[in-house]
């Protein structure tokens, strides 16, 4: 539950704008029309970040942001209630969730590919094509008449957003919400909050400043996507999920006086490797760290390097900590890990009815790991503290491994060896 409500935090930036408009509407024109241009300068840094870290979607997205931003301006200035003006607000609103319905299908490709080009062809001509006709309004104001009425029929008496737009965006929105909530990635919350707050944008544009206020959080929240993203690239492993080397050594740089480092490696791992190649060695790496994560007593898991991990203990008992990783060195030798081949399904539902069918036998192998603990001394920095950890973790590795060994004074009652099954 608490990786849901991590995931879906970000989507409190589109409440932002109704807690700033009370203070926009008391300022000058010229802090008005800076306000009016945060939309343009939103979807430009997410641009220029997306494209950066190669994440097209999210460029594709900001691009779409910045051209409905521009021509809703452009709209608004003129006021909604002229006919030119109208028929161009009706366009962008049709345009909105059917390029947002697009967007679920292209994967991330490189600008300057065959493919990335054709995504922004195909996503810069409706928009383009919008533009020209605006400059013969005119024109323009002549499809006024031809207009279905569900695009003349608002949902509320003060909304902007008329009711085929809102039954058209519903369940592009629906189906955004439920890959959200499936592929659990930062790049869907920002697809799916942009939208909404793109709606709420068009909603609001009885009141142009609030309407831009929207688009602008918009843009914000492709901004956050990619800077989650930039941050997952630099602190969490991608093969287990667990924060990485640099984020332990963000998280020694904080720890106060009182803790404890445990230090943590897979036994015998490269005769896994040898024996059942290296996607097993994957897989090995990643129930491990499953294991490891369900630690208690307060631990922070991080993955060292290669087949090795720590665990940080902050202000805690030596009982509770030995105890906890006890408990977890147990855990990992206890779980029935079964070799399967690399095509498996990824949906183990799936993966189980698929072996219940065609009878497709799996090996159990035993995984088990060694820990070596140590308490910071007295003056003691986080690197000497890893160091003896590490001593005990040899330790262990030498006393026979699947066990915990204490580094510190030479006491037995220090030290909690586990006989091997």
């Amino acid at each position: 539950m608490f990786r849901y409500l991590r995931l879906l935090l970000p989507l409190l930036l589109i409440a932002l704008p109704w807690v700033i408009y009370p203070l926009a509407q008391r300022a000058d024109p010229v802090q008005e029309r800076l306000l009016e241009g945060l939309p343009l300068l939103m979807a430009l840094c997410a641009l220029l970040l997306a494209s950066g870290f190669k994440r097209g979607r999210i460029a594709l997205a900001s691009v779409a942001l910045g051209c409905s931003a521009l021509l809703l301006g452009a709209a608004s200035d003129r006021g909604l209630d002229n006919p030119d003006a109208y028929v161009l607000f009706s366009g962008i609103s049709l345009l909105l969730p059917l390029v947002y319905a697009w967007l679920l299908i292209p994967r991330d490709s490189a600008i300057l590919s065959r493919r990335g080009l054709l995504q922004w062809g195909g996503l810069l001509l409706p928009f383009g094509l919008l533009l020209l006709a605006w400059q013969y309004p005119q024109q323009l104001a002549l499809w006024l008449p031809r207009l279905p009425s569900a695009f003349l029929e608002v949902v509320a008496e003060h909304s902007m957003l008329t009711r085929a737009i809102f039954w058209l965006s519903l369940p592009i929105l629906a189906l955004y919400l439920v890959l959200t909530l499936t592929r659990r990635t930062i790049d869907e919350v920002a697809m799916f909050g942009s939208l909404l707050a793109q709606l709420l944008a068009l909603h609001t544009m009885k009141e142009p400043l609030l309407g831009m206020l929207f688009l602008a959080s918009a843009g914000l929240l492709c901004v956050c996507a990619v800077v989650m993203h930039i941050y997952a690239m630099a602190f969490v492993d991608t093969l287990t999920g667990v924060p990485a080397r640099r984020a332990l050594e963000h998280h020694l740089s904080n720890l106060g006086r009182h803790y404890s480092i445990a230090m943590l490696d897979i036994d015998h791992f490269k005769q896994f490797n040898d024996t059942y190649g290296h996607d097993v060695g994957d897989q090995v790496l990643r129930m491990v760290a499953a294991q490891l994560n369900k630690v208690t007593a307060g631990g922070s898991l991080f993955r060292y390097g290669g087949e090795e991990f720590t665990i940080v203990f902050r202000g805690q008992r030596e009982e509770e900590v030995v105890s906890a990783l006890d408990t977890v060195r147990q855990r990992v030798a206890d779980y029935p890990m079964k070799v399967r081949a690399p095509q498996r399904p990824r949906n183990d539902r799936r993966g189980r009815k698929t072996r219940e069918e065609t009878g497709a036998a799996t090996e159990q192998v035993k995984v088990s790991i060694s820990i070596g603990v140590a308490w910071r001394l007295a003056d003691e920095k986080p690197d000497s503290v890893i160091k003896r950890a590490d001593k005990a973790l040899y330790k262990a590795k030498g006393a026979g491994r699947n066990r915990v060994i204490t580094e510190g004074i030479n006491d037995p009652r220090r030290q909690r060896r586990v006989k091997d099954r």
